[in-house]
């Protein structure tokens, strides 16, 4: 795939960005609280979207070498950690991080792990976001592409020469700790004044909201009760389970391996993880009554919910992924009673014995930690589930013989194959 100058700025700049998000989700974490990481003023963390540009230009070039493929994200990561640091040097005079954390070369395990981890997020971003910024970028209109590059590589530069500026300016008596402690002060400050202004808004529109005392903030369980931070995570947990329990059953009454997920990328049920989550809210006020009436209330809504799922594929993207026309006491081949009774004892099981252990593991997660990775988890499916349609959607087209008209249906074209979509989903058939 061929892209222009002006293309892998924009790439560069919009993973910078990311870049910059993930550095503050991973001090949140470690500190709890807000920690501008960047080097510079503006959100931009410039050694991952220069990696990351690295790797958008190297990895298709070695399609099929799976090892060389490994080393060039290895490789490509740690040198842009190493890049950071000698910029930092060459400007700051001092080093803003420490080598052995940051890269491979240190030769130490924290080093390794550090590039490891890194990588595989790399690669993450590679298969899940880098199609969709594409997408985006292809969207934009030309001009105002170029517009949004040159802005932003014009106040990055000025941001370059004030912060060169600073750094010279000062007295090195002062020292750069103190220095680091006065910017972070002034974010600080800047955080809290905003923080003051909307919690100001907030009061004056609704005059009982009050803010949570202390002893509540302890006291605060993440993903308590039934909200939606815990029905997002049951659909993960269900999405990823269901698929585990469709590869084990085909192995087990067909004898094969065969892919079960709804999405390209990950072991993912779409139609299990919905339908858990549809479960646990429309059944959850049932939990205490008697089994029967969890049973037919599964019975009813599974049968109704597969239907539906089945029309749903069909309709929007002209596909078909089960048919039962052949089982007997089918409803027009898209579920039938014996799945009926499955989904009611699903149902069953699933209220009484599995939700309340799920939930209370859920509910011991740290509320930080909990927040970022569900919204982070959210991110990356959403991204997912749309290459997963346009893969689908050209797919029936190119069975149909319908051409790429633009450069997205020809990145689609070439990057998601009719092999690898056959090979995901196996029993895919076009109507």
């Amino acid at each position: 795939m061929e892209y222009s100058v002006y293309e892998l700025l924009f790439f560069m700049i919009c993973h910078a960005f990311l870049g910059w998000c993930m550095e503050v989700v991973y001090m949140a974490v470690r500190t709890g609280r807000f920690c501008n990481r960047g080097f510079f003023n503006m959100p931009l963390s410039l050694s991952y979207g220069i990696s990351m540009d690295l790797l958008i230009l190297v990895i298709p070039s070695l399609e099929g070498a799976c090892v060389l493929q490994f080393v060039a994200f290895v490789v490509i990561v740690s040198a842009g950690a190493q890049l950071a640091d000698e910029m930092s040097v060459r400007v700051t005079g001092k080093r803003l991080w420490k080598n052995e954390a940051h890269s491979i070369y240190a030769g130490r395990k924290l080093g390794i792990l550090y590039t490891l981890i890194m990588s595989a997020a790399a690669l993450a971003v590679l298969l899940l976001v880098q199609p969709v910024l594409y997408i985006c970028c292809q969207m934009l209109p030309e001009f105002l592409m170029k517009m949004l590059v040159l802005v932003t590589l014009a106040l990055l530069a000025a941001d370059l020469l004030v912060m060169v500026y600073t750094m010279r300016k000062r007295p090195l008596r002062y020292g750069m700790q103190n220095l680091s402690d006065e910017l972070q002060e002034k974010k600080r400050t800047i955080g809290g004044w905003i923080a003051a202004r909307v919690w100001q808004r907030l009061t004056k529109a609704y005059p009982d909201l009050k803010p949570a005392d202390e002893e509540e903030q302890i006291r605060y369980v993440f993903a308590r009760g039934l909200c939606l931070d815990k029905i997002i995570w049951i659909f993960f947990i269900s999405a990823l389970g269901g698929d585990l329990i469709e590869t084990v059953y085909v192995k087990l009454t067909a004898d094969i391996w065969m892919s079960r997920s709804s999405v390209l990328y990950g072991t993912f049920s779409i139609v299990w993880g919905v339908g858990a989550a549809l479960l646990t809210v429309l059944l959850h006020g049932l939990s205490d009554k008697e089994d029967r009436y969890i049973f037919l209330g599964g019975f009813f809504l599974g049968g109704t919910y597969e239907y539906l799922c089945s029309v749903f594929t069909e309709v929007f993207f002209g596909t078909v992924f089960w048919d039962y026309s052949d089982m007997p006491f089918n409803i027009g081949g898209r579920t039938n009673l014996l799945f009926c009774i499955f989904w009611g004892i699903l149902a069953l099981v699933w209220v009484k014995i599995c939700y309340p252990p799920i939930s209370r593991w859920i509910e011991k997660i740290p509320p930080v930690t909990g927040k970022i990775l569900t919204w982070v988890c959210v991110a990356l499916m959403l991204c997912d589930i749309l290459i997963s349609a346009m893969a689908m959607i050209r797919y029936v087209e190119r069975k149909e013989g319908i051409p790429a008209e633009n450069r997205i249906e020809q990145f689609v074209d070439s990057r998601y194959t009719d092999e690898m979509i056959e090979w995901v989903w196996p029993n895919l058939e076009t109507r």
